[in-house]
């Protein structure tokens, strides 16, 4: 590989890292929001929630799997959790 293909890989695995981060704060402060709604007996979610939750759930197996992509493309192993499956 040579400098320039470098400087992209890792520019790309750059972006990559600082958007997981990201993702990783919104997904926990989703999770304990919704968590906490549960817990706190709010109002009954609305069916259109299953269908998006649903999608969500659809959408976060893709990124799962796009993730070990890279990590494999990387010459990384699996994670510990995703080898306990």
């Amino acid at each position: 590989m040579d400098t320039e293909d470098s400087v992209v890989l890792n520019a790309a695995v750059d972006g990559l890292l600082a958007v997981v981060e990201r993702s990783a704060g919104d997904l926990r402060a989703f999770h304990d929001a919704v968590a906490q709604a549960r817990r706190a007996n709010a109002a009954p979610f609305p069916r259109a929630a299953v269908v998006t939750a649903e999608s969500i759930i659809d959408h976060l197996k893709t990124v799962e799997q796009k993730m070990q992509e890279v990590m494999v493309a990387l010459g990384l192993t699996a994670s510990p959790r995703h080898e306990q499956r």
